[in-house]
């Protein structure tokens, strides 16, 4: 009777905030302000009132600035591994700090609160808790709150699989069970 390995359960997702203007988009986006910012400023010089042309170059500044900002919010990741054993939670700043939170799957509840979807008026924001042995950690607070029940589900399902694993991994082989019940 040889002793094959079990193969181990390991399951990963990674959650990023989604932009919709490409860098080609920014690209065009900023030639297409700067042109028409170049048009008035034009306009501007020649009837003499040339120190409109610096607040016109100052918009432009603050466009360009605001948009970089927004790329580098994007940089934020969260990777979520679960194996038999445990929820791995990393966050990853737009700096690339890392910051690891690890929870026992056993015992891992995966919460989405309120649990009622706000009215679209309100302020109020769905979010997704994880808990286990008053450890707490937040998934997707970035993510737009349209997708986050769609997180909680598919969180609660990554969980699961990896519960159903570690059962798999406690079961002893067949063969060995057959040998006992001789």
């Amino acid at each position: 009777m040889s002793d094959t390995p079990q193969k181990r359960f390991r399951e990963t997702l990674t959650i990023w905030p989604h932009r919709s203007l490409s860098p080609r988009g920014f690209l065009l986006v900023m030639a297409t302000l700067g042109s028409l910012a170049f048009c008035i400023g034009l306009g501007f010089f020649l009837l003499g009132a040339w120190p409109v042309i610096g607040f016109l170059g100052l918009e432009l500044l603050v466009v360009w600035v605001a948009f970089k900002m927004n790329y580098r919010a994007a940089r934020r990741r969260q990777h979520l591994t679960a194996t038999a054993s445990n929820l791995k939670i990393e966050d990853v700043s737009p700096a690339g700090n890392r910051e690891t939170t690890e929870l026992p799957t056993a015992w891992v509840q995966v919460e989405l609160t309120p649990r009622e979807e706000p009215k679209m008026r309100s302020r109020l924001q769905q979010k997704v808790i994880v808990r286990s042995h008053g450890k707490t950690a937040e998934i997707g607070n970035f993510l737009h709150p349209a997708e986050t029940p769609r997180l909680a589900r598919e969180v609660t399902r990554m969980v699961e699989r990896a519960r159903a694993a570690a059962l798999r991994d406690d079961d002893p082989p067949q063969t060995e069970q057959a040998e006992r019940v001789r």
